[in-house]
């Protein structure tokens, strides 16, 4: 069974949150990432979203930004996702947030949201166990796993993580602190984390990312035990 037209339109929300943003002016809409890594989920699975959901499309390289994926210029169509979709304009700090609609909706729609969040702005990451209960083989190799979603948004971190934990998984929030660099004031960084192994193998059964990146990277922790550092 396909998805629906509105888990479609929850997905294309969740990936311009994290890999997406609209101009102020509604002039331009622009959802890329790694013209390297991110290339196959923008080929396979974005440009199919948007063209079922939007209008038809086709990702490009933007040279000037060094990124890959799909651009909006005609208003009338960008108007209509501000509206109808929700989504915010201008500088991310100040707008990111999830969309009303999908906070009000149930797991059918929060699921896609999340998906498309995780594949442009999650990531996984392996550690070694440093603890004094590690044994040589933990110790030696990166074991631990973790599913993180970062953002410099306060609000929107909050927001995801009790959509996290609506839907039954553990997650763990932390900022990481940012002060004064080059006479500019950097953002403090929200993280969320999933670090429950049993939380991480249903997200993966029941979200079902579409990041080639992501799946990778998991498929070898599930098989292996570990993820090598140079893959993270």
């Amino acid at each position: 069974m396909g998805k629906t037209q509105d888990e479609k339109k929850a997905e294309f929300c969740g990936a311009m949150i994290g890999d997406g943003w609209i101009q102020s002016d509604e002039r331009c809409l622009f959802l890329a990432g790694d013209p390297l890594e991110d290339k196959e989920y923008y080929d396979k699975c974005i440009s199919k979203i948007v063209s079922e959901t939007i209008v038809p499309t086709k990702p490009k390289i933007f040279h000037y930004w060094k990124v890959y994926g799909i651009s909006i210029y005609k208003k009338s169509i960008i108007r209509r996702i501000l509206s109808e979709f929700g989504l915010p304009k201008g500088k991310k700090v100040a707008t990111a947030r999830v969309p009303t609609w999908i906070i009000n909706s149930n797991k059918k729609i929060i699921e896609p949201f999340i998906r498309g969040l995780f594949d442009t702005d999650g990531g996984i990451f392996c550690q070694r166990d440093y603890t004094k209960y590690a044994d040589e083989f933990n110790f030696k190799y990166h074991t631990k796993i973790r599913l993180r979603f970062t953002t410099i948004s306060k609000k929107l971190n909050d927001e995801i993580f009790k959509l996290i934990n609506n839907l039954g998984y553990k997650g763990v929030k932390r900022t990481i602190k940012k002060g004064f660099e080059n006479n500019r004031n950097n953002h403090d960084v929200q993280i969320l984390e999933i670090n429950r192994i049993n939380s991480i193998k249903r997200f993966f059964k029941e979200i079902k990312p579409s990041n080639p990146k992501h799946m990778t990277k998991y498929l070898i922790w599930e098989k292996f035990g570990f993820c090598p550092k140079k893959l993270q």
